[in-house]
């Protein structure tokens, strides 16, 4: 490659490009949920309109993703040689697809088997589909990979690439002759001629498969979009076309996109044989990607941050986790009936935060990072760093390690009743309790009460965190003794009730858990000292006063009967979310001012220091 500052420095444009590309894909994969397409799982609701809203992103997302995945693989080049970037995409590609095959995929296709095929459902149901899924015949039917089919790939492109790297001056010849015949308008006007060659001549003979041994039309596509990439990193006056013509570029796209969408709508779309329609297609296709690159070379080359760091490392776990939260958030919630855009928020609220909930625990646990895409810390070795576990030398590791238990126990719990849901035929989310998903009418009631039972005991080490983290940050002692009361009291009510399943009156220990209800204005007492945490007193306030809230209307102090026999589950989901789902943010914001206490030096104590206590 030519030598060029840009061509060594980071390109955080293509970085904000990957992350929005991924955002987008989310957004999509909702609304397939809503469309006349076959996706493994719908709504009760569907709109025949969609079938032209998903042209808004359908012809180039991927192409995009495609295109940029290439150029980051040209940046790992600049440093390595061909073995090294041979072996670091087998670390960061492998894993991943091996464990979400095996444990993410399973669970939209079971759904999807449930949904489609009437597959028995519940425990039993799933082991024997799983069973019969990776059996000898399963297997050679081949392994379902659903959404990871990009991973694979991935995989296959690096490869290819790879090869053609190692041939000596082939990919720079190939990046000249690039930067030759691109130059100018021939830039718009060439990738789209070969988009509508390929769109007409190899489409409609083998279509989209994600089939990799049978996918002709989408490698011609794909693989030619990443080789791109990886050839016009340097090349810096192929980028300084993009931003010139950006603007024209979008308004060719802007023109192509409702024209397409009329295509698709009407019957006379495919006539000509298609080719009026593939010209279009092709047109928007480009031009989209000519004003992305374009808009965003121009304006976001130098333009990082923290927040972009953070969304560039959570971008592969999102992407992993995604899905399986999506199918499995609307198999869930499809039998209340929502209204169609309530759903369809809370299907995007869920799928966001629910796989941002993922990234952060899974960030967290050196052992499963780079099952979700993310490197070992610190170089350290994987599949374990003993020696860091048996001698850990960071101040306040343990109290740590308590609050990333705090962290994780309400999405254990979270995850157990949902798992417990889905495995009770015709539970009914408005009329029935959780407690009953443990109860002699579940067919899987050990999901449910061993699930509850280990995010009890959580629970309990979780609060020993919070009291330590709070003494360790303001020494108010008295404070932290009664924060971890009150959170070994509730662990123990949860893990006890489960000793006692549903209708069990022992099963009533479970009240003591309500007493985290005042762990928000335990804490916020035993932080009072402390000025430098405002968001978190005030999300601690909100949470007290949104329990309080619910609190009331239960007890039909206010507005009586808006809570009725034919909501109560409603509410109770609501409140138990809220009741459980605090703790794991409030243990996420301690543990990282414990972080950040325990790498600074305590300096010398001012007058008007951040802490009103000894150090």
């Amino acid at each position: 490659m030519n030598p060029s500052a840009s061509s060594t420095q980071r390109r955080y444009d293509l970085d904000w490009i990957r992350v929005g590309a991924f955002c987008l894909l989310i957004l999509y994969h909702v609304g397939l949920v809503y469309g006349v397409y076959d996706w493994h799982i719908h709504s009760a609701h569907t709109f025949a309109w969609m079938r032209e809203a998903i042209l808004i992103t359908n012809p180039w997302r991927l192409t995009l993703l495609f295109l940029v995945s290439g150029a980051a693989l040209r940046f790992m080049t600049l440093r390595r040689t061909p073995r090294q970037v041979a072996r670091a995409r087998f670390e960061r590609l492998v894993p991943p697809l091996l464990f979400g095959a095996v444990v993410l995929v399973p669970i939209q296709s079971w759904i999807e088997a449930m949904d489609k095929g009437g597959w028995p459902n519940g425990l039993s149901g799933y082991l024997a589909w799983m069973g019969r899924e990776f059996s000898l015949g399963g297997l050679a039917d081949g392994v379902p990979v659903n959404h990871l089919w990009f991973i694979v790939y991935i995989a296959a492109y690096s490869a290819v690439t790879i090869l053609l790297w190692r041939r000596p001056g082939l990919i720079d010849r190939l990046g000249d002759w690039l930067q030759k015949n691109l130059a100018g308008p021939r830039l718009l006007v060439l990738p789209i001629l070969y988009l509508i060659a390929i769109r007409i001549g190899l489409f409609p003979w083998f279509g989209i498969t994600n089939v990799l041994h049978w996918d002709w039309y989408n490698h011609a596509l794909s693989l030619a979009a990443f080789v791109f990439g990886f050839s016009i990193v340097g090349r810096e006056s192929l980028w300084r076309d993009m931003e010139r013509y950006r603007w024209l570029a979008l308004g060719l796209a802007a023109v192509a996109l409702p024209v397409m969408m009329v295509q698709v709508w009407h019957p006379g779309g495919r006539a000509f044989w298609g080719i009026p329609k593939a010209v279009v297609y092709g047109v928007d296709q480009w031009a989209t990607i000519v004003a992305i690159l374009g808009f965003g070379s121009r304006h976001l080359r130098a333009r990082g941050g923290p927040v972009l760091n953070y969304l560039t490392q959570a971008t592969f776990p999102l992407y992993l986790a995604h899905q399986t939260i999506l199918v499995a958030a609307v198999w869930i919630v499809r039998p209340a009936a929502l209204p169609a855009w309530l759903e369809a928020l809370f299907l995007v609220a869920v799928t966001f935060l629910g796989s941002l909930a993922v990234y952060e625990v899974v960030r967290r646990i050196p052992a499963i990072r780079p099952l979700w895409g993310l490197k070992p810390l610190d170089g350290r070795p994987w599949p374990l760093d003993l020696k860091a576990l048996l001698r850990p030398t960071q101040r306040y590791h343990r109290r740590r390690r308590l609050l990333g238990v705090g962290v994780a126990a309400p999405l254990l719990a979270l995850t157990v009743v949902a798992a417990a849901i889905a495995a009770y035929p015709g539970f009914d989310n408005a009329t029935q309790y959780l407690s009953e998903l443990g109860g002699a009418s579940a067919s899987a009631p050990i999901i449910f009460n061993g699930g509850v039972f280990v995010a009890g005991i959580m629970a309990g080490l979780g609060g020993i965190g919070f009291g330590l983290a709070v003494y360790a940050l303001t020494g108010a002692r008295v404070a932290g003794w009664v924060i971890v009361v009150v959170f070994v009291l509730a662990g123990t009510g949860m893990a006890g009730s489960t000793l006692y399943p549903w209708p069990d009156p022992r099963h009533m220990v479970i009240n003591l858990a309500l007493g985290i209800q005042l762990a928000p204005l335990l804490l916020l007492w035993g932080l009072h000292r402390r000025r430098d945490m405002p968001r978190l007193k005030v999300f601690l306030a909100a949470t007290f006063v949104v329990m309080a809230v619910l609190t009331v209307l239960t007890k039909h102090l206010v507005l009586p009967g808006a809570v009725n026999d034919a909501n109560v589950g409603w509410w109770e989901r609501l409140y138990a979310l809220v009741l459980v789902g605090w703790v794991g943010v409030a243990a996420w914001v301690l543990d990282r001012k414990l972080l950040a206490h325990a790498t600074e030096s305590p300096p010398p104590r001012p007058a008007s220091a951040v802490l009103d206590v000894p150090a």
